[in-house]
């Protein structure tokens, strides 16, 4: 868990902070670490290591499928926004 999570905090938290400014606190940082731990992983590919084609192959295939299914958790959440019926 991220040392500035809250998991007990209701909305806003004893911060105040509200949903989207926590939200882009977040992403801020986990995008961040993200794309670190991307870029320690292209530092394999020197002549230091041996690899081949199959796993990189591999590599390249776990990262899109995790990109892909956190695309699909945002697309899920937006559209039931969108389906709630109101009066």
């Amino acid at each position: 868990m991220e040392e500035n999570e809250h998991p007990n905090e209701g909305a806003g938290g004893a911060t105040g902070e509200t949903k989207e400014a926590r939200f882009k606190r977040l992403a801020e940082q986990r995008v961040a670490a993200t794309l670190d731990k991307i870029r320690l992983i292209g530092n394999l590919a020197t002549s230091q290591y041996s690899y081949n084609g199959d796993q990189v192959a591999k590599i390249f295939a776990a990262l899109k499928e995790a990109i892909s299914d956190v695309e699909d958790k945002f697309q899920r959440t937006l559209e039931r926004k969108r389906e709630k019926f109101h009066l």
